[in-house]
């Protein structure tokens, strides 16, 4: 019975060539009743959901399968486990490549989705617990075969929240490179519509589209869609279109990952949240991460800076994103390489010039007084690196002691 059991497996999918290329999301969370399925009860429900094109309860019937065989047949539930993961997770690029082209808004004539490129894609600098959250994810990812032969569906969904500029965006976009599929994200400029009933369309087709072919959909600032149902101000059709979200979350399929970003996790509704597989919360950088990514922003040049420099740097940015942290040395590396300037001098400089444009402006006197109590170096040494006057060095220092 197994092998007649796996065999129709084999024939349900060259009946429909290969229908996992576009399959419904499975549901996890199966009910008692529905896990103690006889073999041969489930051999009429796989015939009937294969014929009717229903892939969502296919996929479940699978896992079901696995489960049920694994007591009685280890090899065959193998068996079966294996042509799961190969028609949901693998021959990602090639499914990709036959892919249609992403969907347009039918008025504006504007692609809903953009596919950016994650050839050049870099791990962000993230703090070890939350480092250790998206590691996690990857391998579990990677193991979908491991997890499907025991029955259990690998996590598809993924929320990330913290504020601007803390590397969401880069980690979603690292994550896809990782996983070798294509990044799909949202683009909600165009997909947003003030004509009613619009923009719940548009999400709907971005949404088919990402299911249908193996992909890391990102939807970023995700809160502008998923606003919580309570928010009195919020028209009827977005009340909607978290209901739509909802199902999406609990159906997402196995061969695509669903990553959503928000700067606002309180304006989520609170069952949004609930419905994501893994939530992590990205922080601000620490000053190992800022440290981190000044050298990578700075690269070789890094080196021609005076000892415990970026040390200093890195302990006086307090409170900064990884985006500002790199905007900032960014700016400092163009001065040097055009004008010339000594690379410290022109950290410094940019450093005091965002100070006088918003920063607090006892960052700059904390880097002096870091510079020569952390450091070490002489008030000299100090107006030398900076670019500035002794007597403004000294300013500083005695404004340390005054606060002291």
């Amino acid at each position: 019975m197994s092998k007649i059991f796996v065999n129709i497996w084999h024939k349900l999918l060259d009946a429909k060539n290969n229908v996992f290329l576009n399959p419904c999301a499975m549901v996890v969370k199966m009910t008692p009743a529905f896990r103690t399925k006889s073999p041969p009860s489930l051999l009429v429900q796989f015939a009937e959901a294969g014929l009717s094109g229903d892939h969502q309860k296919l996929e479940l019937l699978a896992l079901t399968a696995v489960r049920s065989l694994k007591r009685t047949d280890p090899g065959q539930a193998d068996e079966l486990a294996s042509l799961l993961s190969r028609f949901t997770v693998n021959s990602a690029s090639l499914r990709w490549r036959n892919a249609p082209p992403p969907p347009e808004d039918a008025d504006a004539g504007l692609a809903l989705l953009r596919i950016p490129s994650t050839d050049q894609a870099q791990e962000p600098e993230l703090e070890p617990h939350v480092r250790g959250t998206i590691l996690r994810f990857l391998a579990e990812r990677r193991e979908c075969a491991s997890l499907i032969a025991e029955g259990i569906a690998p996590p598809r969904t993924l929320l990330l929240k913290g504020a601007p500029g803390t590397g969401k965006t880069m980690l979603a976009c690292w994550m896809a490179k990782e996983l070798e599929i294509p990044l799909v994200v949202l683009d909600l400029a165009t997909s947003i519509s003030s004509y009613l009933g619009k923009t719940g369309a548009n999400l709907r087709r971005s949404l088919d589209y990402a299911r249908a072919t193996p992909c890391l959909l990102l939807l970023d600032e995700f809160d502008s869609i998923a606003k919580r149902r309570d928010d009195a101000s919020d028209v009827g059709e977005l009340k909607r279109i978290v209901n739509v979200l909802l199902k999406e979350l609990e159906e997402w399929p196995l061969h695509s990952v669903l990553v959503a970003a928000t700067n606002h996790p309180e304006m989520l509704d609170p069952a949004i949240q609930r419905r994501f597989d893994v939530v992590a919360h990205l922080p601000l950088p620490g000053q190992t991460e800022r440290f981190a990514i000044l050298g990578r922003s700075l690269g070789r040049h890094a080196e021609s800076l005076p000892g415990g420099f970026v040390d200093a740097m890195a302990a006086v940015l307090t409170g900064l994103s990884g985006s500002d942290v790199t905007t900032l040395s960014q700016g400092a590396l163009r001065r040097h390489l055009v004008g010339k300037i000594p690379l410290a001098q022109c950290l410094a400089e940019t450093l005091e010039s965002q100070c006088s444009e918003g920063m607090p402006k006892a960052i700059y006197g904390n880097l002096v007084r870091c510079l020569k109590n952390e450091c070490r170096m002489t008030v000299r040494k100090i107006a030398e690196i900076l670019g500035k006057g002794s007597s403004t060095i000294q300013y500083h220092l005695k404004k340390e002691k005054a606060n002291a």
